[in-house]
């Protein structure tokens, strides 16, 4: 009897000393659970306004990229005009001896990629003659401006000066090498130039030329 007792106290001891080292391992790991959930809680909410601000920052720098990209375009561009002269020898080809006599003026038109591009006018005199498979023939635009001075006013409500302009293709023909002929279809304007008392006027028809070389 007295053998049964000891055996269970000794029983009881190894179950009340196992249950201590249990509890002794488990609470480090509930404590060390319980403190550190906190602690990243806290840092997650530390961490975010960063995140916040960094978010804000990027935001207005990509902003402020399309308004200095506006600043920095051009808010015009200047237009330009360019007068050019020219004498142009004939040569290289036998029997067409033409020299050239040109007026040229351009316009700046725009800009696309560097390239620009221009509209503009050309004033041209040929002068010399061309011989082709025993044809003496040339071909031209002529344009002309003369002052007119009347003895009267012209039109009736006009001025008694003014200017005519024609412009139109000629057709020469060269039948020995000093005398040519020609035909031509002109267009002209006629006015006097001024802002009141201005009446001007237009028309088209045909302009027969001879021409001889001393």
């Amino acid at each position: 009897m007295r053998k049964s007792t000891m055996r269970m106290a000794g029983l009881l001891a190894v179950e009340m000393l196992f249950a201590t080292e249990m509890a002794s391992a488990a609470a480090p790991v509930d404590a060390t659970d319980h403190i550190a959930a906190p602690g990243a809680t806290a840092a997650a909410t530390q961490q975010a306004p960063a995140e916040t601000e960094t978010s804000a920052e990027a935001g207005v720098s990509k902003q402020a990229l399309p308004q200095e990209k506006e600043q920095a375009a051009p808010q015009g561009e200047e237009h330009t005009i360019d007068i050019q002269l020219d004498y142009l020898e004939g040569r290289f080809f036998k029997k067409r001896s033409i020299d050239l006599y040109n007026l040229h003026v351009f316009w700046q038109n725009r800009t696309v990629h560097h390239i620009k591009t221009y509209y503009g006018l050309t004033v041209e005199r040929a002068v010399g003659s061309t011989t082709k498979d025993g044809r003496k023939f040339t071909g031209s635009i002529d344009g002309t401006g003369s002052l007119l001075l009347y003895n009267h006013a012209h039109p009736a409500d006009g001025r008694a000066y003014g200017f005519l302009w024609r412009i139109g293709p000629r057709l020469t023909y060269h039948y020995t090498s000093r005398d040519a002929v020609s035909l031509a279809y002109m267009f002209h304007h006629s006015s006097n130039g001024m802002k009141d008392h201005n009446p001007g006027y237009n028309g088209v028809g045909f302009s027969l030329g001879y021409m001889h070389r001393f």
